[in-house]
Parts: structure tokens; sequence; C-alpha cells
């Protein structure tokens, strides 16, 4: 068994011994949220962006203890992503269930490029099991935030999208169709819907919408105020899914920062309903865990409860705003921080928590049949807006420490060879550690192999809001007692509230801090921050005679957090 399995569960409570589910439910950014239930079981599909294989869905039985058990972007050729930039790829994912199936619909963002029309395309895939899943099924409009709809009473589809008004005053809003889900195309008038509560402007508008039935009425639940700390959620309600709507008297129903701007839990909405067995309905949201003015793990899922009024409007979390102090006894106790995890790459498959930038077009490890991984770097950097070797797990605590050993080689490095870590935001944002071939800052040789460094050295390296054309990252070089990667040698990112320290450890040794960074270098976008594990030959091909490098193994040890209600 792989010891990746020892935390299958992606996220638990707030803190020690307190009983019931806490916020945040999925912790490390998962944002936009879509919970679905099926018989006795609950699924949720986030957003991915960037990363590859896109579109995580996890799985529950008793809203506490959420495991990830799929990826529908999980073959290269379904959705390339090639040269996108920061907070592109895929977003805002919507599941239904219709005969049978699994519906993931989302959409595609190659690029915001007005010039180019880089419009973003929605698109469904299908899969019976969750395992298997489709090609793409390319949708007649484009827009963001899709939500595919089957009418329990008329057995006809809609698709609920944020689209635009007209090819001239391109003005987003809540727009409709009746489509055809084998193919794609509307089959009924393509028309504005609803535009919620808040004037329409070019930061500020109405998105994220979810349409369902109750009770003989149908539902109308978007996100507004764009996905800062304007966010909320509200909701309107007709008789026919095709409206007309009448906006709801309870809105917003949940607004965070309308109620208090010093709460840690900000950026509330893009909410999401479901009905448990037990009756008793509940969303699932988005919002942000602020320290000061940072939230470096971005936006994560939270869980707020669901009661309706006699007149049949919901109301979020009783009308007040969340709190991380609150349980909800709608799922068993839990405890933060849970047990280490470790993964010593072992078995045929890499753990599913583990991704990749953007589309891989070519193969970058391989992992050894005697435990690790191995890289086959290319001349990508975590600074290009393309495939580089690495792999990368999401962030999830504000107090925690992630510590890679590498594998040891015979050989020494090139003088532009290099094999790390980053606490990673974007291609932009990241900070890194690693060991390289001393003398990396000497000009480009004609020609070289591993051969042309004698010696080895501990590097940091600082991009802030991206390196300029050849403009260098700051970088600093220190030499080591090593010709070649020793035994047992240890990387470490400590991540704590107010800080991010970069180190390393030989052996039993204790860690050497070389480096101390405020949250801010990580300034989380739609995603938020990562743990990679990198090797790059930094724009030049790895030596045809170079070094085998990657890593033995790869650990997190969780703290308790103690954040409080109040920023």
């Amino acid at each position: 068994m792989r010891l990746s399995t020892l935390l299958t569960a992606t996220c638990t409570a707030f803190n020690i011994g307190i009983d019931a589910l806490k916020n945040p439910v999925i912790r490390g950014w998962n944002p936009d949220p879509h919970v679905l239930r099926v018989d006795d079981t609950y699924y949720i599909a986030v957003s991915s962006f960037n990363i590859y294989p896109g579109v995580p869905i996890y799985k529950s039985k008793n809203l506490a203890d959420w495991e990830l058990v799929s990826h529908a972007i999980n073959r290269p050729n379904q959705v390339p992503l090639y040269g996108s930039r920061a907070d592109n790829g895929i977003w805002a994912p919507s599941l239904s269930y219709i005969d049978g199936t699994f519906y993931m619909t989302s959409m595609a963002m190659w690029g915001s490029d007005a010039t180019a029309r880089t419009w973003p395309r929605i698109f469904w895939v299908t899969s019976k099991d969750l395992k298997e899943w489709s090609d793409p099924t390319w949708a007649d409009p484009y827009g963001i935030d899709p939500h595919l709809f089957r009418d329990p009473a008329s057995g006809k589809d809609y698709l609920t999208l944020m689209g635009l008004n007209n090819v001239y005053d391109r003005v987003w809003g809540i727009s409709q169709c009746q489509v055809n889900v084998d193919n794609g195309r509307c089959v009924g008038p393509y028309r504005r819907v609803w535009n919620g509560t808040l004037p329409v402007s070019a930061t500020e508008r109405p998105e994220g919408p979810k349409l369902f039935a109750k009770d003989g009425w149908y539902y109308l639940l978007i996100a507004e105020g764009g996905t800062g700390e304007r966010h909320r959620a509200t909701i309107a309600r007709s008789k026919s899914p095709e409206g007309p709507w009448e906006g709801g008297p309870t809105n917003p129903l949940i607004f965070n920062n309308g109620v208090n701007a010093s709460l840690t839990i900000q950026n509330t909405g893009h909410a999401t309903f479901a009905e448990a067995p037990d009756g008793r309905w509940f969303a699932t949201l988005l919002a942000k865990r602020y320290i000061g003015k940072n939230a470096p793990l971005g936006r994560e899922t939270f869980f707020s409860p669901v009661t309706w009024s006699e007149d049949g409007w919901p109301q979020m979390n009783g009308g007040k705003p969340l709190l991380l102090s609150q349980s909800f006894d709608n799922a068993p106790d839990q405890t933060w921080p849970p047990p280490p995890f470790e993964d010593t790459f072992e078995g045929p498959e890499l753990s599913p928590h583990w991704y990749q930038l953007r589309t891989p077009y070519t193969k970058n490890y391989r992992l050894s049949d005697s435990g690790g991984v191995v890289f086959y770097p290319n001349v990508f950097t975590l600074s290009d807006r393309d495939t580089p070797a690495a792999l990368l797990r999401k962030q999830r605590s504000v107090n925690m420490t992630f510590t890679a050993t590498l594998l040891p080689t015979s050989k020494t490095l090139g003088p532009w060879e290099s094999i790390g870590i980053s606490a990673y935001q974007s291609e932009a944002n990241h900070q890194d550690i690693g060991l390289r071939g001393c003398s990396a800052s000497l000009p480009t040789p004609d020609s070289y192999s591993g051969a042309n460094a004698t010696s080895l050295c501990l590097f940091t390296a600082s991009t802030i809001n991206g390196p300029g054309p050849g403009v260098r990252p700051n970088t600093t070089e220190t030499p080591l007692p090593f010709s070649h990667i020793p035994e047992d040698f240890h990387l470490h990112v400590k991540s704590q509230p107010n800080a991010y320290k970069l180190g390393y450890s030989h052996g039993n040794e204790s860690v050497t801090w070389v480096k101390e960074i405020p949250p801010s270098v990580l300034p989380a976008g739609f995603d938020g921050a990562m743990f990679a594990l990198y090797a790059s030959g930094n724009s030049l091909p790895w030596a045809f005679d170079g070094a085998e490098v990657g890593f033995r193994k790869a650990r997190e040890a969780y703290e308790e957090e103690r954040l409080g209600d109040y920023v």
C-alpha cells in the first residue's frame, strides 16, 4: 500500500478536541465547489485552472471526510492547456447526474486577449463510474461558470451560464438555452434570464448560476460582487426553469464582508445547495481565510447549513456570517491536525494528489522500481508558461512543514542544472531552494556536460511578480562540501501564519534555515499556494551524460493553526 493512502481525507476540522463539522471542509485551494448527492454519497467538483489532471472530484459519505476519487480531465488530449497564464485554464465546474451518468460541465480559458478573442469555451464530459471520462462535448455558447440542469417535470435539459449580451456591448450576465446534451447545440432561444441584485460592471458581474427544483419552484442560485471581498450568494425563483425570475427577500444569502470586514473568513460566495437524506439542506461555497491582508491558501471549500421559510425562501447559516469557531452537527466529530502525510513513490501509479503544470506533452518523470520518483528534466523552469519537470501538491495549512528527500547521485550537477523544491503560487510568484552545480552565474558555454562543475551549491531563488525578459530572479548560491548529491539530503519549506522559511538538512542534523519571506510573496489569485518538486536545465537541455535526479520521498507535517474568528 502506498504511504500516501494514509491521508485520503483531504480535510478535517479546525482544531484539536472540537466537536462536529468545522470549516473549511476541503482545505487548501479548492475553489468553486459544486456539491451533488447521488443516493447516499456526496460529490464535490472544484476548479483546477492550470494544473493537470484537471477538475478534482471528491466524495464523502458523511460530509466530513472527503476523498479525492477522480479527475474529470485525465487525458492530455481532452482539453489541452498550452501556454496558459496564471488564473487561466479550467474554471468553475458543475456536476449533474442525468440518466445514470455524471456530467461535469466547465469552461476552458486559454487567454484573456480581447484582440485575439480568446473567449472561454464551454464543454462537458461524462462518466458512468467516475473513472473513465468521455471526450468533451463543446457547447454552442461561450462564457463562464456553466451548469446543466435536467427539468424533472418536462425532461428538458438547460444550460445556464454567464454569457455576453451581444457582440457590441459585451456585457456579461446570466444567460440560458435549452440544450441537446449529446451535441452541445442550443435547441431553444438563447436569452438573458436574471442579473441578480447589483449593478453589472466590468469587475462585478453575476456568475456561477446553479438551477434546481424544490416544492414546485425552480431556484436560480448565483454569485455576485466579483470573486473578491464583495463576493456573495443571491437567489431567485420562478414557476418555470425559463423564468421570469423573482429575487429573494433574504438576499444576499451569505456575504461576510458586508457584515464585518475584519472577519477571518471573507470572499464568501459561489454557493451550491444539496439536500441530505435526513431532509436537511446545506450549501458548499468558496471562501478565503485571511491572516492580516494575506490568504496564501487561496479559495477553499466551505460548508453552511440552509434552512427554508414557510413561504419557500432559503437562508444560509441562519442569516449570520460564517465563523471559524462554528461547528455543525451535520457530520461526525473531527480533529485537526491530522497525522503527517508521507509519500515514498512506491507502486505503479502516482498519488492523485500530485499535479503537473498545464497539459504534459512529454514524459517528465517515472516511478523507480526501488522507490522514489526520477525526473526527466527539460529546458523549462517554474517561471515558464509551459510544463516543466515538476510535481506539485496543494498547500493545506498555514502552519505546516513540507520536506523532500533527494535521491543520491554518483555525479555532480552541471552549472545550469538544478533540482529543488518550491513554495509556488504561479509562474510569476514562487520561492525556490535546491541544489545545482556551482558557478551557475558563468556565461552559457558552447557545450557542456555534468563534468563541468566540480562542486555542489545550495541555492535559493526568489521570483516575485515575474522576471521580465532577460531578468533573472533574485538568487543566492552557497558551496557545499559535496561533489554530488549525498544520501539523506533534505530540503524544507516551513509555512507559518506570517512567514515562509526555506532550509536544508543532511542525515539527522537539525534544519539550517537560510531564508525567511512574508506570505505576501505568494499572492493568491484564483488558486492558491502549492509545494513543488522540480528539476530543470534552466533553458538548456539536461546533459546527455548528466546525473539522474529525483526524490526519495516527500513529507508534510501539520501543526495547530489557532486562527480566530477575526483577523
